[in-house]
């Protein structure tokens, strides 16, 4: 049961995303998008050209047109499915707003912070190992990893612990930490964003 809504998710949020890609509409809500795309479109771009390789490649050595037939929607679905997923990176970045910050990682992972409740902002680069895209990390297990291609390179101290709820479960943490294609310009587009608060509180 599990798995079978898991896999209505993903085709909702393929064809979600596919379609934001057509329109050009990206989930900005008006703020200032910090892309993740960059870590994984090489590893997505290459699926997507090994699937579109394989219609062909399994049409003709397929001798069994039932098979055949079977076969050529697996692919084409597959082509879709990278599509999609290439649309998500792009079209669900995370976003700097003027009062919060939205960490994300496709469409349906998601945390809002408030710039008030920002202790500190610094690059951090880190490795994981696993497929997970999110994850307790740290050695107190206190820091909220959203990860894209195994890594996270940006870190975002609060000032007091927060409950998140994820795909995953819920977590109360003091940190969360993610992949910024541009950590630098990500980190320097937050701290000025804190001061513009601070300034007006």
């Amino acid at each position: 049961m599990r798995l079978g809504r898991r896999f209505v998710r993903l085709e909702i949020d393929i064809w979600v995303s596919l379609a934001r890609a057509i329109t050009r509409r990206p989930d900005t809500d008006g703020g200032t998008p910090i892309r993740y795309a960059g870590a994984e479109s090489a590893v997505l771009w290459a699926f997507l050209v090994v699937s579109a390789i394989e219609i062909p490649a399994v049409h003709l050595l397929i001798p069994w047109p039932p098979v055949r037939i079977v076969a050529l929607v697996l692919g084409v679905w597959g082509v879709f499915l990278m599509l999609g997923m290439i649309a998500a990176h792009h079209m669900y970045p995370h976003v700097l707003g003027r009062d919060d910050l939205r960490v994300r990682h496709l469409r349906r992972t998601h945390l809002d912070i408030a710039l008030p409740d920002i202790r500190a902002v610094r690059p951090d680069l880190r490795a994981y190992d696993g497929a997970k895209s999110v994850e307790l990390s740290g050695v107190d297990g206190k820091t909220l990893a959203v990860i894209v291609g195994s890594s996270t390179n940006v870190r975002v101290e609060l000032v007091e612990p927060r409950t998140f709820p994820t795909t995953h479960g819920e977590y109360t943490v003091s940190a969360v930490a993610f992949w910024a294609d541009d950590p630098a310009a990500a980190v320097s587009a937050i701290r000025a964003a804190i001061e513009v608060v601070r300034k007006a509180a």
